[in-house]
């Protein structure tokens, strides 16, 4: 089996995550692609060592593992 396009989309949607956070960690304003709500980053919830970055309608959540 040929797994290099699964590679290539997952390398790319993981690259355009970094950069969302990226942007975020700086204070820049980045708005969610399906409700264009704006992101927030709560890097301190309620579970130790996790992080979040979500939109107030929550069509994007992503957890972060902080270390």
């Amino acid at each position: 089996m040929d797994f290099s396009a699964l590679t290539k989309k997952s390398s790319a949607s993981f690259n355009q995550h970094k950069n969302l956070l990226k942007k975020l960690a700086k204070g820049q304003t980045v708005k969610c692609e399906k409700c264009q709500g704006v992101l927030t980053l709560d890097l301190k919830t309620q579970q130790h060592g996790k992080g979040i970055a979500k939109c107030p309608q929550n069509c994007t959540e992503i957890i972060l593992d902080l270390i």
